[in-house]
């Protein structure tokens, strides 16, 4: 059986265009600029509020009812504590009892690092990519992982741990410095790609540090960098067992060339990923770490409500059904609270009938819209 899964975003890592946090409520656009803009104390009280009520014990009841495995938890660098962010990690111990209490695995997923890995607004730092540039900064990010997995080792819920979210590759990396260069001149000045020798190198030392902490029935899951075809020949099985490489495959950053808009020419793009997907597998487990039905199609906005439950459906069981050439996939995310991002947001997905996390397999589907209702989630 695949994995179904789905991201708990904007929970302990914010971002902005997700709504519905204290990132949200400012004016400044990122992790950093949160900080510079609100005071200390102001701002560790409005997170903590955010991060008691965002995610509770009864989205996990939800989540077990409507077919959810696993659930991938970003979380900042910043998890224990610096001398900027105060510590959030007693709302992931929080999440693991959760998990474990109904049947649910957890992905930690280290979502950012130090002056970032991305240059994306998730890395914390518009335009900026230069994490990989000190080594101080690298051995700070093994030593947060390695925490991570001497307070979860053992911990039944455990499925995997991540190891670095979304390194950019040269093409991704100047695609965002090209988006941000006006706005953070100087990000951008310092900003350097992550070369392949230097990630691989990071992802060895993970491998080797966790490995003995967590054992072997735990995944250990590597990014692709953005280049799935690319890892064939890396990691070799014999050198690290249960290793699982993690690509992200969106509609809605591939549409963009599209003719038509229509059934067609989306499943024909979802065909392409599935075979993506397959080719890698024959050399490593592989993980759709995120995925989502958001796209551009203008004929949504002409579809009644049944016309727009049968498009989706044909897209969320099309790529279920890519993702299951690997191991499955988790969707991004659970909760995005802007109406605009409406096919983003796991919930309303489900409840709206153009997600069915049970599609091809044997279980019987749980209806989650009165279920949801009743536990005051919609």
């Amino acid at each position: 059986m695949r994995l179904r899964g789905v991201n708990l975003g904007n929970w302990l890592v914010l971002e902005k265009w997700m709504g519905a946090s204290p990132l949200a409520a400012a004016e400044a656009e990122d992790d950093r600029g949160l900080i510079d803009e609100v005071p200390a104390d102001v701002l560790a009280e409005a997170l903590e509020q955010h991060r008691a009520t965002f995610i509770t014990e009864m989205d996990f009841v939800w989540l077990s009812q409507v077919g959810c495995d696993l659930v991938r938890i970003p979380v900042p660098y910043y998890i224990f504590g610096t001398e900027h962010h105060a510590a959030c990690i007693e709302h992931l111990d929080h999440a693991f009892e959760w998990a474990q209490r109904w049947g649910i695995k957890v992905l930690v997923d280290l979502h950012s690092v130090p002056l970032s890995q991305n240059a994306f607004d998730n890395g914390g730092y518009m335009g900026l990519c230069a994490w990989a540039q000190d080594q101080g900064r690298i051995d700070f990010a093994v030593d947060v992982l390695e925490r991570l997995a001497r307070r979860y080792a053992g911990n039944e819920a455990l499925w995997g741990i991540e190891a670095l979210n979304e390194p950019a590759n040269e093409f991704v990396l100047q695609m965002n410095l090209r988006n941000y260069g006006k706005r953070f001149p100087e990000r951008v000045a310092r900003s350097q790609v992550i070369d392949r020798q230097t990630l691989l190198a990071f992802y060895d030392t993970v491998y080797q540090r966790l490995r003995p902490i967590v054992g072997p029935d735990v995944v250990l899951v590597f990014h692709d960098q953005f280049e799935l075809d690319s890892w064939d020949d890396l990691l070799p099985a014999d050198r690290y067992q249960n290793v699982v490489i993690d690509t992200h495959l969106y509609l809605n950053f591939q549409d963009f060339g599209f003719e038509r808009y229509d059934v067609e020419e989306y499943q024909a793009k979802v065909a392409e990923f599935s075979a993506q997907v397959a080719a890698a597998a024959k050399h490593h487990q592989v993980l759709v770490g995120e995925w989502c039905l958001g796209n551009h199609s203008p004929h949504k906005k002409t579809l009644d409500e049944q016309g727009l439950k049968d498009f989706y459906r044909v897209l969320a069981d099309a790529q279920l059904d890519a993702w299951d050439q690997g191991i499955g996939g988790c969707y991004w995310s659970y909760r995005v609270d802007d109406p605009g991002h409406a096919d983003w947001d796991l919930r309303t997905c489900v409840v709206k009938g153009w997600l069915d996390l049970h599609h091809g397999r044997e279980d019987d589907p749980v209806a989650g819209n009165d279920l949801l209702s009743a536990l005051g989630l919609l």
